[in-house]
C-alpha cells in the first residue's frame, strides 16, 4: 500500500494531491492500494485512490506502518512518525509560493534530511515518479531517536513560527 498525507495545515497542498492522483490514472502504482489522507483540501475528489480528509492519530499510525511507501509532506510531525517506522518518504515541502505556508521552513527541512539520506525529496511534481521508484528500493532500520540535523531544524522552524505569532 501507498499512504499519502499532506497532514493538518489549514493551507491546502493541491499541487501534491493532483500530482499523486494524475500518476494513479496514468498506472503508476499497478494495482497497488493508494491511501490519501487529503487534509484541509474539501475540493479534492479521487477516482483512482482511497481517500480520507483526517485520520485519528491511531489510525494514521496504523495506515503509516503498514505503507510500503509514504508520500508527503515536510510536516515535522509526519516525518518523524515515518523516520521512526524505518520508512524512507518521498517527500513534497509544502511552499510560500504557492500559498501552501506562509514561509518556506519545510523547503529548509528537505533539503537538510535529503543530505543525510533520510528522505527522498520531490520538489515539484514531475520530481515524483522517479522519488518513487528510488523509495520504492530504500529501507532504514526502525529508529527511536531523530537525526540531529533534523532536530535542529524543527527546533528552529518552531522558534520562527513562534516568534511571529
Amino acid at each position: 500500500m501507498v499512504f499519502v498525507t499532506v497532514g493538518n495545515a489549514t493551507q491546502g497542498f493541491r499541487r501534491l494531491l493532483d500530482a499523486v492522483e494524475k500518476l494513479a490514472a496514468e498506472g503508476a502504482f499497478a494495482s497497488e492500494t493508494v491511501f490519501i489522507q487529503s487534509g484541509r483540501n474539501p475540493e479534492f475528489r479521487t477516482a483512482h485512490c482511497v481517500q480520507e480528509a483526517f485520520l485519528p492519530s491511531d489510525r494514521f499510525a496504523e495506515v503509516m506502518a503498514k505503507a510500503d511507501l509514504v508520500i508527503c509532506h515536510a510536516g515535522a510531525g509526519t516525518l518523524f512518525n515515518a523516520l521512526q517506522l524505518g520508512k524512507v518518504p518521498v517527500v513534497m515541502p509544502r511552499r510560500a509560493k504557492y500559498g501552501e505556508l506562509v514561509d518556506d521552513h519545510q523547503l529548509g527541512l528537505v533539503r537538510a534530511l535529503a543530505l543525510d539520506r533520510r528522505i527522498i525529496p520531490a520538489y515539484e511534481p514531475p520530481d515524483l515518479p522517479a522519488a518513487i521508484a528510488l523509495g520504492r528500493e530504500l529501507r532504514l532500520p526502525p529508529s527511536t531517536t531523530l537525526p540531529s540535523r533534523m532536530l535542529s531544524l524543527v527546533t528552529e522552524a518552531v522558534k520562527e513560527i513562534m516568534e511571529r505569532s
